[in-house]
């Protein structure tokens, strides 16, 4: 094994890709943001085919590949295929997760705080700019805001329509599966936004909100690290996340983020919405609670 592989075994292909960015060609980049986006199509190609997706040689993809720190294609498609299976299987996820901690850490506080760094600095280069604007867009002209998540992402889903309704946004969220699902896609019409975060993978609960979302005119974002998963479906916005399978970052830590930034998008658009719905809030938490609640040091324009 080569010193940069060695040095590189454990790092994910997102984190392998930005530590050498400034040094890939064109071409030999073209190669990296295929694989990182198809990750599952890279692992059963030969370097010919690859070279064909890519618009760039077969030398390329193996050029690229040693560049990135492996020994060569095999060795990249096999990282690709272990990438695969852990994004399907949580307990590999968890084993991993604690198997690439560092030995003599004396605690998991450091290396987790480290990891989640990582993750952010990396969503920083993969979120593209001009979608994220689309997304507000959306968003903004949205006369109703559905979100979707299944298992522990329901928690963010909720999360965010909470948040977007008390920055004055008509929102609501969806955590079911199966049959219960169809009641909630009957509500959505021209005009709403579906937001779905999906970290590690787009379920089939995923596509068929996508598809419902899709048919009835209205429009959709999505979270996700499987780009390619994502790329068949009806999707009109894609949040692209670093993958995080590969640290012990949790993957809800970066679509967190994500969502509290379009969060704070809305309010800056309408600031004066978002604090009186608050100040709302806080009346009636107060006749709720039967205390006065001691806000003498908020004072501002939008008191009330």
């Amino acid at each position: 094994m080569s010193s940069v592989s060695q040095f590189q075994s454990s790092a994910s292909l997102s984190h392998r890709i930005a530590k050498v960015a400034g040094r890939l060609a064109p071409g030999e980049r073209a190669v990296a943001d295929y694989l990182r986006d198809h990750p599952e199509e890279a692992a059963v190609s030969s370097a010919s085919r690859l070279g064909t997706e890519t618009n760039t040689s077969d030398a390329t993809v193996i050029r690229t590949a040693r560049k990135l720190g492996f020994d060569g294609l095999s060795d990249l498609k096999r990282s690709l295929v272990d990438h695969v299976a852990r994004r399907r299987d949580p307990a590999k996820v968890l084993d991993e997760r604690v198997r690439r901690l560092p030995e003599g850490a004396g605690t998991v506080l450091g290396p987790v705080l480290d990891a989640g760094r990582a993750l952010l600095g990396e969503a920083d280069d993969l979120v593209d700019s001009d979608e994220w604007q689309r997304c507000v867009a959306a968003l903004t002209a949205a006369t109703h805001v559905w979100t979707y998540g299944i298992g522990p992402s329901a928690m963010l889903a909720e999360y965010f329509a909470l948040a977007l309704r008390r920055a004055g946004a008509t929102a609501d969220a969806w955590t079911a599966t199966g049959f219960r699902l169809a009641d909630d896609l009957l509500r959505v019409e021209t005009g709403h936004t579906v937001v779905v975060i999906a970290p590690l993978r787009v379920f089939r609960e995923t596509g068929i909100v996508l598809d419902r979302t899709h048919q009835v005119g209205a429009t959709s974002i999505v979270l996700t690290e499987a780009i390619e998963e994502a790329g068949d479906t009806q999707a009109d916005h894609v949040l692209h996340l670093p993958e995080s399978t590969a640290s012990a970052a949790n993957e809800l830590l970066v679509p967190l983020t994500l969502l509290h930034g379009l969060v704070l998008e809305l309010v800056a658009k309408d600031r004066g919405t978002a604090i009186r719905n608050h100040q709302e809030l806080n009346a009636l938490r107060t006749e709720i609670a039967g205390n006065e609640l001691d806000t003498t040091s908020l004072r501002g324009p939008y008191s009330v």
